[in-house]
């Protein structure tokens, strides 16, 4: 009781002494710079971001080439084989060469006598084009758009390879035959001559507009095509992803298309709607060496196949997983012209580079975001497309596949 006592007094005392007092409070945060400088600072370094990556996503790439007088067929294939980009801030110049092919049929008349050009006209193209960097994001739809816009036409220089062949009919067939070497341009150099300035006007156009890259952060899917689409919109399909742009293809003719990923496998889906092809999967490499071959006029040497199947309506091409870059190639058969279109599901190709990049809602009953507008103000895309039905699948022989 005593030891109680004694223990009560001195913590009374203790409490009567006078409280030590607090410590100073820290300083204040240095708020960081918003508005236009730090804007500012985080699009240039976006910038550079881009244009580091932006070349590996455009070299080596197998892109169609729209006929100018439909723009909604493909005749033809631009192979960007080199891509250069300087940048300056947000200031980018984009120096690209590469190879084509492009389907003319043309007829003009002149002097009594009729020309006519019908064959694939081969080209070497090599343009520049200067403007700037802009990167977007819209917080619903979670699309990053990376838009280049242009400062004003794009140089470009363009040269056919190979001859441009004249089919001369009516009164010019006799005279060039006796005095063709007396005129200074024949037929077939005019010819050649209207080729270069039809292919620069085309790429000029087609090149006036920019370029843009979206990615869906909900799905991993990304595109690189022409043209800027709005903020929040994904760039359009195009070959490959989408069965609503059909190709056309001649008799001697090759299309070519990628490449992309396939450490997954990879599925293709095709059908024709006139005459017949033939498809198959292969390295990228080997796409190049049937590239280079078709563009010298020179018949391509046999190369490994990942796959094959020959289109006469419906059919479905299938490969296992494989480490390298995989092109689609398609060629006639039957010696006659042929319309066709094909696609890998664009869920597929997501997922060939890596899925989503972020969480998203889960979608509704009706397939549509969580947040989603009623459906007489929500905006159309053309990203789905239905997958056609099941057909016979290929898988490439054993010992052919490249791993």
């Amino acid at each position: 009781m005593a030891r109680f006592s004694i223990f009560t007094i001195l913590l009374l005392t203790a409490c009567k002494q006078e409280a030590s007092p607090p410590p100073p409070p820290p300083p204040a945060a240095k708020q960081p710079v918003r508005g236009a400088a730090g804007d500012g600072d985080l699009r240039v370094m976006l910038s550079d971001l881009a244009s580091s990556k932006a070349c590996t996503m455009i070299r080596g790439q197998f892109r169609a080439l729209r006929a100018p007088d439909r723009p909604d067929i493909a005749t033809g294939v631009l192979w960007i084989r080199e891509c250069e980009i300087t940048n300056d801030g947000t200031q980018v110049t984009f120096h690209l060469t590469g190879n084509g092919w492009q389907w003319a049929d043309q007829t003009k008349k002149k002097a009594g006598g009729t020309f006519v050009v019908r064959q694939y006209v081969k080209f070497s193209v090599d343009t520049k084009i200067r403007g700037g960097l802009d990167i977007a994001y819209a917080r619903k739809s979670h699309v990053v758009s990376v838009w280049f816009t242009p400062d004003g036409l794009p140089e470009v220089g363009f040269q056919t390879i190979g001859d441009v062949d004249v089919d001369r009919k009516g009164t010019w067939s006799s005279i060039v035959g006796s005095l063709g070497s007396v005129f200074s341009d024949s037929p077939e150099t005019i010819a050649e001559g209207e080729a270069a300035k039809l292919g620069k006007g085309e790429f000029t156009k087609q090149l006036a507009d920019g370029l843009a890259v979206t990615i869906n952060l909900c799905t991993g899917l990304s595109r690189f095509n022409l043209g800027r689409q709005p903020k929040g919109e994904m760039q359009p399909a195009d070959v490959g992803e989408t069965k609503r742009v059909p190709v056309e293809i001649q008799p001697g003719g090759v299309m070519i298309s990628g490449p992309q990923l396939a450490g997954n496998g990879m599925t293709v889906h095709a059908e024709t709607t006139a005459g017949a092809v033939r498809m198959t999967l292969v390295c990228a490499e080997h796409a190049e060496s049937v590239a280079t071959a078709f563009v010298a006029g020179q018949v391509p040497t046999a190369v490994p196949l990942l796959g094959s199947v020959d289109v006469r309506g419906k059919a479905k091409l299938h490969i296992q997983p494989t480490k390298c870059l995989v092109a689609v190639v398609t060629s006639p058969l039957d010696n006659l012209p042929a319309t066709y279109s094909w696609l890998r599901l664009p869920s597929e190709i997501a997922g060939s580079t890596g899925g989503p990049l972020m969480q998203c809602e889960k979608a509704r009953s009706d397939g549509k975001p969580a947040d989603a507008k009623p459906a007489d103000s929500t905006p159309k895309t053309a990203d789905a497309n239905p997958a056609p039905p099941p057909a016979t699948k290929v898988d490439p022989a054993p010992g052919k596949q490249k791993r």
